[in-house]
């Protein structure tokens, strides 16, 4: 389908303003830190601790987003929620980066009219380096040219 950050926006208004605990990683990230490339889905990290993780459950459920699976998120690393529009968001309560560091580390980007946590540079290439598929090594080589470090 191909989408872009700015996609959303809407989704990030309501995690902050439902107070949800969360960072954008892989390709929404990787957009916003320089290598324009087509997203997909917007994956997001959210505080694994249960009231946290509902949360983000509630503010997606808010917006139109239903889970694909009915299995609670405890069970799971990752939830995929679709609205009518079809959009995609995929909800991780594990993450091969634990959820204090990425929160930690963590960048507010502008996005459109709106603002999005974002995974740290470090821990980006991190998890890419982990997960070393091929669209992932691409995205590796993008982020580290000197155009998208603004050298």
């Amino acid at each position: 389908m191909g989408s872009s950050p700015e996609t959303y926006c809407d989704v990030f208004e309501r995690f902050g303003r439902d107070g949800v605990r969360y960072v954008v990683v892989s390709g929404v990230a990787v957009v916003l830190r320089g290598h324009v490339r087509p997203v997909e889905d917007l994956d997001v990290v959210v505080d694994p601790a249960p009231d946290e993780s509902q949360r983000a459950l509630r503010a997606l459920a808010l917006l139109g987003f239903v889970p694909s699976v009915p299995l609670p998120l405890s069970m799971l690393t990752v939830l995929r929620m679709f609205d009518q529009e079809q959009r995609e968001v995929d909800l991780f309560v594990r993450y091969c980066v634990p959820f204090a560091d990425l929160w930690a580390d963590s960048e507010l980007f502008g996005v459109g009219g709106c603002a999005a946590r974002v995974i740290s540079l470090e821990h980006l290439l991190r998890a890419k380096r982990t997960n070393a598929r091929p669209h992932d090594l691409l995205d590796i080589a993008a982020l580290l040219a000197p155009e998208a470090r603004g050298s």
